[in-house]
């Protein structure tokens, strides 16, 4: 991927790691079965995002995942490190060649793809998961180790390209952390909630400010997706920054990834944006000012009407 945009890993290993993770993140890590992954953010006291991804739990180690450019990890490998005491926990990423690879598998219902997490060979690993649209794969681990679990899955698996990816991120709406989202924002604001946040375990890093969200009911801004037409084909980059207007002109977010397709739909475009809640964008306006029309605003697992934020 020519972006560098890869599922970047860290191992943690040691007795002790299962229960320490458990206590770092927003999801429930202490009893997950082996071969099973979950989403999960990793907050600071305030419950503002340090990173964001996956959770894996492998019988050798726990590794997690996080989706982003070179180095991407680094903060939360050193996050973690500094809270370790007496603990039997160790922590580190893999090297560049090692890092997941995001392909693509025709959904055909095969045991071959079921959710879930295996070791390969080596540090390798595969991990299949879930997202709107159907089955993806991460595939990670030295090239060689990759290349046999290609040709042993078969199927029509493919690498995906970058284009291919934010495609399958957008229809998501899951964030790359210092594109989408930054540590200005809260992990609710981030509207994977039901994914990547339990509000039944115990206390963790972050937890009070989370459950209080949760016993108010109420966030003033949130991550969507945003529908546009009007916008030339291939421009996606040009609109990426670009801010949501309402009608009155009030700016309501700005636009992060943005994929208009060079061969898709004439004039059509999605994007990714943290969006107020207090208004309905109708508009996109670019630094130059070129606008486009906001067609629909699309929260978790409900479509809005057009112009409508939900």
């Amino acid at each position: 991927m020519s972006a560098g945009l890869r599922f970047r890993r860290i191992l943690v290993t040691g007795r002790d790691r299962a229960r320490f993770l458990h206590n770092f993140c927003t999801n429930v890590v202490r009893d997950l079965p082996e071969g099973r992954s979950v989403e999960a953010f990793f907050v600071d006291v305030k419950a503002r995002v340090l990173a964001h991804g996956y959770v894996l739990a492998l019988p050798s180690r726990h590794e997690i995942h996080v989706l982003g450019a070179v180095g991407a990890e680094a903060a939360l490998v050193k996050h973690l490190d500094r809270y370790i005491i007496t603990e039997d926990v160790q922590v580190r990423s893999v090297s560049e060649e090692q890092q997941g690879q995001f392909w693509w598998w025709p959904d055909d219902g095969s045991e071959r793809l079921s959710v879930g997490c295996v070791e390969l060979a080596g540090e390798g690993v595969r991990h299949v998961f879930r997202w709107t649209g159907g089955v993806q794969c991460v595939l990670a681990g030295e090239p060689q180790v990759v290349a046999v679990e290609v040709a042993n899955l078969a199927g029509g698996g493919r690498a995906a390209t970058d284009e291919q990816l934010l495609g399958c991120r957008i229809a998501e709406r899951f964030p790359v952390v210092g594109v989408d989202i930054s540590g200005e924002q809260l992990a609710p604001e981030v509207d994977r909630n039901s994914e990547a946040i339990s509000y039944q375990k115990g206390c963790y890093l972050g937890q009070e400010p989370i459950a209080r969200i949760d016993a108010m009911g109420h966030i003033n801004r949130a991550l969507r997706r945003v529908d546009l037409s009007g916008v030339a084909a291939g421009s996606g980059e040009a609109w990426s920054g670009a801010e949501l207007r309402a009608v009155d002109g009030a700016v309501l977010g700005r636009l992060t990834s943005v994929l208009v397709p060079a061969g898709g739909k004439s004039g059509a475009g999605v994007g990714l944006a943290i969006v107020r809640l207090s208004g309905v964008p109708v508009e996109a306006v670019r630094g130059d000012g070129v606008r486009c029309v906001v067609e629909r605003v699309v929260g978790r697992d409900v479509l809005s009407g057009a112009g409508e934020a939900v």
